[in-house]
């Protein structure tokens, strides 16, 4: 305060210094941002190569056995498969929920049914993922689990097999996936409602003129219309679902194999990360060090769909006057 006072003069330009100041300040934020991006990648980059050096990278991609913990097994490939199924799984629950929520919010509901619903549904991303996995494993998971048994029995008392077709694990992707989906939602009807508030009303009252009725307008006008951030959206919600972690651990169970049957147990990149950096650590081992190279592969797949997202929205988008 004394140095600004001293510094009050008549020939003081104040409007130039203070543009000065606040350019110069926002410019060192977006340069901590971008710093912090690099520092990142490079840290993820520099350990990724160290275990690269000790374990060759098509065994990494490619291998099919994952037993980090006990035996130098590091094929990650049930892992990617375990990752990509959950978030499958989640994305059949989100997009159409999300979607047609987005529809009725942002077409069918009055001003009052929005102003509620709206904040209501997106109160879904705030919820703590710690608790969406306490949800899974206390009520999702012995459904799936007591679904899977009835379907074994069915099967089994009609002839079709004499084995249980069906694995019923306590924890289950099933399960992970479902409760994902949910907390995902939000991502998928708040970008599209906003998507679809943003084409111009003319193109509504257009094809009100011609005929169309409420269903046709939307599916044959909107929906075309705002189909590039409608698939962006999603594209931002299946990144999200791949970087989630405690749904998994707790839900998914951790158990590093292939299998197409969605009620057994499967594990994560994600949730091999937190066991390997849990504990006692050394950052000089391959175990250790796969975890950065699981981190590394992560951030490129987030990375990529973000990527497209942002390239749907450019090369598609509708531009409107």
């Amino acid at each position: 305060i004394a140095y600004a006072r001293r510094k009050v003069a008549p020939d003081f330009r104040a409007r130039l210094k203070v543009e000065r100041g606040a350019e110069a300040f926002l410019f060192l934020c977006a340069a901590i941002a971008i710093a912090t991006t690099v520092g990142i990648v490079a840290s993820l980059l520099y350990e990724s190569l160290r275990f690269f050096a000790q374990v060759p990278v098509t065994d990494f991609l490619f291998g099919t056995r994952w037993n980090a913990q006990t035996s130098a097994e590091f094929g990650a490939l049930p892992l990617f498969f375990g990752t990509f199924m959950i978030a499958l799984i989640a994305m059949f629950v989100a997009a159409p929920i999300g979607l047609f929520a987005a529809i009725y919010l942002s077409e069918y509901a009055s001003v009052r049914t929005r102003r509620y619903m709206k904040p209501l549904l997106e109160m879904l991303a705030g919820i703590p993922t710690v608790v969406y996995g306490f949800f899974a494993l206390l009520v999702i998971a012995p459904g799936v689990r007591a679904a899977a048994l009835g379907i074994n029995s069915l099967l089994i008392n009609i002839g079709v097999t004499s084995e249980p077709f069906l694995a019923a694990q306590p924890t289950s992707a099933l399960a992970a996936g479902l409760v994902m989906g949910v907390m995902v939602i939000p991502f998928v009807s708040s970008l599209s409602d906003d998507v679809i508030n943003a084409v111009p009303q003319t193109l509504r009252d257009a094809a009100f003129a011609m005929g169309a009725t409420k269903s046709e307008t939307i599916k044959q006008i909107i929906l075309p219309a705002a189909l590039p951030g409608i698939v962006a959206s999603m594209l931002l919600a299946v990144s999200r679902a791949i970087g989630e972690t405690m749904i998994v651990v707790m839900a998914a169970g951790q158990r590093a194999r292939i299998s197409f049957d969605p009620s057994t147990d499967l594990t994560t990149i994600t949730v091999q990360i937190v066991a390997l950096l849990t504990g006692e650590t050394q950052f000089d081992s391959p175990k250790t060090l796969s975890a950065f190279a699981l981190g590394l592969v992560l951030f490129l797949v987030t990375l990529g769909f973000n990527l497209i997202a942002l390239r749907v929205v450019q090369r598609y988008r509708e531009k409107y006057e």
